[in-house]
C-alpha cells in the first residue's frame, strides 16, 4: 500500500506578510469606493485612507533592502501610526463627533521624535514596543467610540467592537515578545507560535474589519430610512403611522399587566388663523415649540406623535386619570404662557384625555372615546382639557348609550373646531 511521506510545515513569514499588505490595500479601497457611493459618510473615506497609509507603511517595512533605513523604518512606522489616527478619527466621524488634527497626528508625531534619539533609533525591540502602545491606544479609543455610540442597534457594531479589542489586546501583548518579533523580522521566518498567531491575527483583521465597517454604514442608512419612514418630517416626533404601529402594542402590553394608562389627544385652538394671519412658517415654528414642550414632559416610555395638521397624541404608561389630567393641564398652562416674537398674541391648546383600564381595548377605541372629551373642551371655550369616563366598553349598546348622553354642546363643537 503506498505512503505519503510527511513534511515538515513551515511558515513563510514573507509570503503571509505580502498577503496582509495586500489585503489591507484591497480593504481600504474597498472603503474608498464605498465612500463615493455614499458620500454623506465620511467615515468611510477616514477608514479607507488610513488602511491605504497602513498598507503604504507595511509595504516599507517590508522592502529594507530598497529604501534607507530611515524611510523603511523611521517613515513606515510613522505611516503606521497616521494610520490608526486616521481609523479612530473615522470612528468618531461614524459616532457624528468632531476630530482634531493634532490628536490624528499626535502618534506619528511621537513616534517621529522619538525616532531621532540614536539609542532608540538603535534598539528595535524599543521601536516595537513603541509603536504598539501608539497603535494599541487609538484601536482602544475607536473601540470606545464603538461603545458609546448613537446607535446601538447596528447589529455589525458588536463584532466591530470584539475584533478592535482583540486586534488592540495582540498590539500591546507584542511589547514583551519584542525580542522574537524583531528576530522574526531580521531572519524572514517565525520565532515562536506568537509571532505566528500574530501574523494570522494581523491578516484575518486585515480582512475582515473593511467589510464590518462597510456593513455598520449599510445598517446605519437603512436605519435612517425607517426612522425617516417612521417620523413627523417637520416635528421630529413619530407621525400617524409611526404612532398607530407603535401605539397599540403599547396599549395592550400596558392592559395585559393590569397597569392604568392614559391618552391625551391635543389640538391647537385657531391654528389657521396663526397660518393666515402671521404665515405658515411662524405656524411651523409654533408646532415645533409645541412638540418640544411636549415631548421633554414625556417619560421613556411613553409615545407622542403628530397625527396630522395641528392635532397630536400621547400615549402615558402608568398614569391614572388624575395624573393624565393633571399632566394635561401643566402642558395646557406652559403652552398658553409660551409666547412668539411674530405673533401678537399667545397659542392655547385644548386637551382630551381619556383612559383604559380592562381587556378588550385598542387604540381606535381609546381615541374616539379622547375624540369625544376634546370636543367638549372645544366646545366648552377652547384652552382647558376635558375628560372621558374613567371605564370604557367596547360594546354597540354602550356606546350608543353613552353617546345618547353626550352633552349638546359637544356636538356642535366640531364647527367651532
Amino acid at each position: 500500500m503506498p505512503t505519503i511521506a510527511a513534511s515538515n510545515f513551515t511558515l513563510d513569514l514573507p509570503t503571509l506578510f505580502a498577503v496582509t499588505v495586500f489585503v489591507t490595500a484591497t480593504g481600504g479601497l474597498l472603503l474608498v469606493f464605498a465612500w463615493l457611493q455614499n458620500r454623506g459618510t465620511t467615515a468611510l473615506a477616514l477608514w479607507g485612507i488610513g488602511y491605504l497609509l497602513g498598507s503604504a507603511g507595511a509595504a516599507l517595512l517590508g522592502a529594507p533592502g530598497l529604501m534607507p533605513h530611515s524611510w523603511t523604518v523611521g517613515g513606515a512606522n510613522a505611516l503606521l501610526c497616521g494610520a490608526y489616527g486616521m481609523m479612530w478619527a473615522g470612528a468618531r466621524s461614524f459616532e457624528g463627533r468632531r476630530n482634531n488634527v493634532i490628536y490624528i497626528g499626535a502618534g506619528a508625531t511621537i513616534w517621529i521624535a522619538a525616532f531621532q534619539l540614536d539609542r532608540f533609533g538603535q534598539s528595535q525591540p524599543a521601536q516595537i514596543g513603541l509603536v504598539s502602545v501608539i497603535v494599541a491606544t487609538y484601536a482602544l479609543l475607536s473601540a470606545r467610540e464603538l461603545w458609546y455610540a448613537r446607535d446601538r442597534e447596528l447589529i455589525s457594531r458588536w463584532p466591530t467592537l470584539g475584533l478592535v479589542v482583540m486586534h488592540a489586546a495582540f498590539l500591546l501583548a507584542r511589547i514583551p515578545f519584542a525580542k522574537p518579533l524583531a528576530l522574526s523580522v531580521a531572519t524572514g521566518h517565525p520565532h515562536g507560535a506568537f509571532v505566528t498567531v500574530m501574523a494570522f491575527q494581523a491578516l484575518f483583521t486585515a480582512f475582515c474589519l473593511p467589510f464590518l465597517r462597510v456593513a455598520m454604514s449599510k445598517e446605519r442608512s437603512e436605519l435612517e430610512q425607517r426612522k425617516a419612514a417612521h417620523t413627523d418630517w417637520l416635528t421630529g416626533v413619530a407621525n400617524r403611522r409611526a404612532f398607530f404601529d407603535r401605539g397599540e402594542p403599547l396599549l395592550q402590553s400596558a392592559l395585559a399587566d393590569r397597569r392604568p394608562a392614559a391618552l391625551l389627544l391635543f389640538d391647537l385652538d385657531r391654528f389657521k388663523h396663526v397660518n393666515d394671519t402671521a404665515g405658515h412658517q411662524a405656524g411651523d415654528r409654533v408646532l415645533k415649540a409645541f412638540c418640544g414642550l411636549v415631548a421633554a414632559s414625556t417619560g421613556p416610555n411613553d409615545l407622542f406623535g403628530r397625527l396630522g395638521g395641528e392635532e397630536f397624541a400621547c400615549i402615558l404608561t402608568d398614569a391614572s386619570m388624575a395624573q393624565a389630567l393633571q399632566t394635561a393641564e401643566r402642558l395646557r398652562s406652559a403652552f398658553a404662557a409660551t409666547r412668539f416674537a411674530d405673533l401678537a398674541t399667545g397659542v392655547t391648546v385644548s386637551v382630551g384625555v381619556a383612559t383604559a383600564g380592562e381587556a378588550g381595548r385598542n387604540l381606535p377605541a381609546l381615541l374616539a372615546t379622547a375624540d369625544r372629551a376634546l370636543y367638549r373642551a372645544k366646545a366648552e371655550g377652547r384652552n382647558r382639557v376635558a375628560s372621558a369616563p374613567l371605564v370604557l366598553v367596547d360594546k354597540g349598546a354602550e356606546n350608543a348609550r353613552r353617546s345618547a348622553e353626550t352633552p349638546l354642546p359637544a356636538i356642535a363643537a366640531s364647527a367651532a373646531r
